[in-house]
């Protein structure tokens, strides 16, 4: 006997069937790429798993991937290779990373070809702006850091000579070109500039640059490693210049403890976008919940990931996961949209960015803290 429906039954058959078949629906979890050392990968699980702890996002759990690639270096065809390894195992939402300016801007080909959004959360090559449309960096760039830099040397340290060690790297050269420029035609002058890379002897390079007269302060556009070796030698040789470097310098506590007597003093300054000292309760839960489940303290390159891979989620519950639909939804924020509240600041992107959010740290112990507070 054949059965015949009515009309009036279709529509809720038809609804029923999709509701379990998933028709017209997206299901499944929500992928997100990160495209970071194993250390600064875990916060962005740590996000995720708040997330999937309230439910996930409009009831589907967000899943951090990660590369196959075993390599955690940045070599150009290891971070093309590692962007690749990360589309393989998508469709992704989009992409966090890669962890610097250099593996980002690698990669930076690979999503914007298959028009996957990557937001770069510790890149600062101003490169990163003209990389693509689906590429996005989420701090200021290293024209705005180096005039920061400059600024601190010149108005608070009071520095009349400046000499500039800078990495052979697009960071190192982009923060030197930024601190350069701020102090051009100014009282400060730069009384030389370093290049090094990974195999130089910096101390020999420091030698160098103190025959030549001893500068008011040195300014390390590089990593933390270069940063604690030029502090720890000037200790050592009894030399009082003070050190200032960027936020690549930002490991703890690796720079404080290879400075070893460099940090006696408070002479080594450090610029960030965020402090776990910051006041505002979003901050401070933050840092208590990184320290308690990572055993370690907050950086700003946690903030910024675990930054990112919220406002990843947040585009999805707003308006899907299409590609195209998240980047555009990313792009209205601080224009038709306000600007994402994160636990690194308002965050939006381009012109929409608004004020950069730099703070400068001085090192008191193993511990990053506001130069304001040692006042």
């Amino acid at each position: 006997m054949r059965v015949v429906v009515g009309p009036h039954l279709c529509a809720p058959i038809v609804a029923l069937l999709a509701g379990l078949t998933g028709c017209g629906r997206e299901r499944g979890p929500i992928k997100i790429g990160v495209a970071f050392p194993t250390r600064n990968a875990a916060v962005a699980f740590m996000a995720a798993d708040e997330i999937n702890a309230t439910g996930g996002v409009s009831g589907r759990f967000v899943q951090i991937v990660r590369d196959t690639i075993p390599v955690e270096a940045e070599p150009a065809d290891v971070e093309i290779q590692r962007a690749q390894s990360l589309l393989a195992r998508g469709p992704l939402a989009g992409v966090v990373g890669h962890g610097g300016s250099r593996g980002s801007l690698a990669a930076a080909p690979v999503y914007n070809d298959a028009e996957v959004l990557q937001i770069v959360p510790t890149g600062t090559s101003r490169l990163l702006a003209r990389a693509g449309p689906w590429t996005l960096p989420l701090p200021p760039n290293d024209s705005v850091e180096g005039a920061f830099l400059a600024d601190f040397v010149r108005d608070r340290l009071r520095a009349r000579s400046v000499a500039i060690f800078y990495v052979s790297d697009e960071y190192g050269v982009g923060l030197r070109d930024g601190v350069r420029a701020a102090l051009e035609g100014g009282e400060t002058r730069v009384a030389r500039e370093q290049r090094y890379d990974l195999e130089s002897d910096l101390r020999a390079l420091v030698d160098a640059a103190l025959h030549a007269g001893v500068p008011d302060a040195i300014v390390v556009a590089g990593r933390y490693q270069a940063t604690a070796i030029i502090a720890r030698w000037l200790a050592e040789r009894g030399v009082p210049t003070r050190v200032v470097a960027g936020d690549g310098a930002v490991v703890l506590p690796d720079v404080a403890d290879m400075a070893g007597a460099g940090v006696t003093g408070e002479r080594i300054f450090i610029a960030t976008f965020w402090l776990p000292s910051a006041p505002d309760t979003a901050s401070q839960r933050f840092a208590r919940t990184l320290q308690q489940r990572l055993l370690r303290e907050a950086t700003a390159s946690d903030a910024l990931i675990y930054d990112a891979v919220k406002l990843l989620a947040r585009a999805v519950e707003e308006v899907g996961t299409n590609p195209e639909r998240v980047r555009k939804y990313v792009l209205s924020l601080g224009r038709s949209r306000p600007r994402y509240q994160g636990v690194s600041g308002a965050i939006a992107f381009g012109d929409a960015a608004g004020p950069p959010r730099l703070v400068m740290g001085v090192l008191r112990g193993r511990s990053l803290v506001p130069v304001d507070s040692t006042r």
